[in-house]
């Protein structure tokens, strides 16, 4: 992996459509498709949408079909991977 972890957001439930909604918490904005990594740097997902206003954005991740439902209800905490060029708008 090159580059860091960086914290995305704090999970706050798993939608109906089966989606994780995160609460954003850093100026680190993903693009759609990136992948989304828990707080033990496994892929657990990759970001579906973002949502809500630009000040305190959502994050819609849409869950690997390899992690177990059970495990995405006891994530709290969402990271992206920023790379050696800088945080990415």
């Amino acid at each position: 992996m090159r580059g860091s972890l960086t914290l995305l957001g704090s999970v706050l439930h798993l939608s109906k459509n089966n989606k994780l909604v995160a609460k954003s918490l850093s100026k680190a904005f993903p693009k759609i498709g990136d992948p989304v990594y828990d707080d033990k740097s496994r892929v657990i997902g990759s970001v579906y949408d973002v949502i809500g206003p630009i000040s305190s954005p959502y994050i819609l991740i849409k869950p690997s079909s390899e992690i177990d439902p059970d495990d995405l209800r006891r994530i709290k905490k969402v990271y992206v991977l920023l790379t050696s060029k800088g945080r990415r708008r």
